[in-house]
């Protein structure tokens, strides 16, 4: 319910670490490690209705590559459809004719306040990529149906990847009918 004690132990460049002391709903107290972290964005590129685009990309933090969809953090005072179409553009080459927000998530409220609003992205027309210098991503068209099966085999684990696209796979037709009017 609210926070007794709070101490900050590192602070980086996005990230800030505290240990806090809440006092819980049932009264009693509870310390917990907490990340502080801006919101961020995730978008689901649709180069059809039935075609993806997803991004093959080396994640340091767990030296692996892995599959995700295009995301990124807000930035200062953008708006979450500024970063979602700005983030679009950088790793994918593509720039939005309609970009919808779909929905919106904790990641993992069980240690970070990072809050993340998910996009679909359509009517894409290339006008190329801009990656960071620390991004090093391949981007692939892949379908929807291929998708799900990556998902199913574990070769898509990433958490706000899967999310997205099993909420599209959910909601196609009124998404589609949304995104044609």
């Amino acid at each position: 319910m609210s926070i007794t004690h709070k101490l900050e132990v590192f602070r980086g460049r996005r990230i800030k670490l505290y240990v806090e002391e809440h006092l819980l709903p049932n009264g009693n107290k509870t310390l917990r490690e907490v990340i502080r972290f801006p919101n961020s964005v995730v978008i689901l590129p649709l180069i059809t209705f039935d075609k993806i685009v997803l991004l093959y990309q080396y994640r340091p933090a767990i030296r692996k590559w892995i599959y995700e969809l295009p995301a990124g953090i807000i930035e200062g005072n953008e708006d979450p459809d500024e970063t979602a179409s700005r983030e679009l553009i950088e790793e994918t080459g593509y720039k939005a004719g309609t970009l919808k927000q779909v929905f919106s998530m904790y990641l993992a409220p069980g240690y970070s306040t990072e809050y993340m609003y998910a996009f679909i992205a359509y009517d894409l027309k290339e006008v190329g990529a801009k990656p960071e210098p620390y991004e090093v991503i391949r981007r692939e068209i892949i379908s929807i149906d291929k998708a799900l099966e990556m998902i199913k085999n574990h070769e898509i684990i990433d958490a706000k990847t899967i999310a997205l696209i099993l909420y599209y796979t959910y909601n196609k037709n009124n998404i589609i009918s949304t995104l044609r009017k």
